[in-house]
């Protein structure tokens, strides 16, 4: 047992951690000046462990690598895929200069948002024994409890990727952390398609009630997954956004009807809900409508802003939209319409930069929604490898 304990101990003396820290602001409050600094104070614990950092400056590609401090260096970056690729810059130039490291921590200067840094509590010589030993890659694990499938593997539960721990021989194994590359096209059409958007109107409401009444006349012959979104002028857009993001209903829905039909409750997907015999409306919701026949078809919604959505609002301005996310996607892309619908809902309703999607801001789309889907992949590109996600611990921290 003493033997078996001194060849840990042993062991661990020699560990060497490498950090690649991408980063894109350096200076000002909050920037990665002061994340750095925050991450090294995190990682003064590791005694007996050998570090050395590496800054990745993405904002500066043509830096050349420097020495910054007795066990830290700065190099430019590669910001064509964002981190990963600045990361994989990183990574080339510790292969390059023969860094026999044993684990890379891999890191931005976003690490500490939206909350603080798992590292604060879990950055101990245990930890990287843990993925070291038991080969693991150590993050804080991120899921929203449905089924999302991408190019074939399952990306449901995912390694937030603003930090986390790998072994030297998975970075190996894996190649390469850009894993988009020349792939965004099989997912997402290379122009933004307009009939996405199928209308967008005007709503006027009577004595201050904010009664409105919409109509949209949709194509023929075709399944419809419509997603309705109120919004209007800067004011507006704010107290809608509050509203929804503490899930206070926006609007009570008198009606949904198709050809005058009324819309059975299991059309409903996202967004609407039964509150003492009312039903109730987000900011955004969603409706599933079967193809009946191949004739024109019209949907009819009336209602009326909540009070609380309606106090505060100077004039007309709020609008009503109705788009066809369907368009947003190739007709044959490698993705669950679950996760379609997650990243439409995330980037336009969830996140905190949050955006319509149109003409202007589709290369945006595009780019952010790249960005999720690497990260996503690289956990499951790791797993298939051998090497899973695992936590850090029990504590929950954002």
């Amino acid at each position: 047992m003493l033997r078996e304990l001194l060849q840990y101990i042993k062991t661990f003396r020699k560990l060497h951690l490498a950090v690649v820290f991408v980063e894109y602001n350096r200076q000002g409050r909050g920037a990665s000046d002061l994340a750095f600094a925050e991450l090294q104070s995190y990682l003064s614990s590791l005694a007996g462990c050998r570090l050395t950092y590496l800054r990745v400056d993405n904002a500066d590609e043509s830096k050349p690598l420097s020495r910054t401090g007795k066990n830290t260096f700065s190099v430019g970056g590669d910001n064509s895929s964002h981190e990963f690729s600045g990361w994989q810059r990183g990574l080339e130039v510790l292969a390059s200069q023969r860094c026999l490291y044993d684990l890379v921590l891999i890191v931005n200067d976003m690490f500490l948002k939206p909350g603080p840094s798992f590292l604060q509590d879990y950055a101990t010589p245990e930890l990287l024994q843990k993925s070291l030993v038991a080969k693991k890659i150590i993050g804080r694990i991120d899921t929203v409890g449905q089924e999302y499938i991408l190019f074939g593997y399952d990306v449901s539960r995912w390694i937030c990727t603003n930090c986390f721990f790998v072994p030297r021989n998975a970075i190996c194994a894996l190649g390469s952390l850009v894993l988009m590359e020349g792939r965004l096209h099989e997912i997402f059409p290379r122009e933004y398609d307009p009939r996405h958007l199928l209308k967008r109107e005007k709503l006027s409401w009577n004595s201050g009630a904010g009664d409105f009444l919409l109509s949209c006349d949709l194509p023929a012959g075709q399944r419809q997954e419509l997603r309705i979104h109120l919004t209007g002028g800067s004011g507006v857009a704010q107290v809608l956004s509050s509203l929804g993001d503490d899930c206070s209903p926006i609007a009570i829905i008198n009606e949904i009807s198709l050809n005058s039909h009324p819309l059975p409750q299991e059309w409903f997907i996202r967004g609407l809900s039964y509150d003492r015999q009312t039903l109730c409306a987000a900011q955004s919701f969603l409706l599933a409508l079967p193809q009946e026949d191949s004739s024109p078809r019209r949907l009819l919604i009336k209602g009326c802003l909540t009070p609380e959505s309606l106090h505060g609002i100077v004039g007309n301005e709020l609008e009503v939209l109705v788009y066809d996310d369907a368009r947003l996607f190739q007709e044959n892309a490698p993705i669950n319409l679950i996760y379609q619908r997650w990243i439409v809902e995330w980037l336009t309703e969830k996140w905190h930069s949050r955006f319509q999607i149109d003409s202007s801001s589709w290369p945006q789309f595009k780019s952010k929604a790249c960005a999720i889907f690497n990260e996503a992949l690289l956990t499951a590109k790791f797993r298939e490898l051998g090497y899973p996600p695992e936590t850090y611990g029990e504590k929950s921290y954002y």
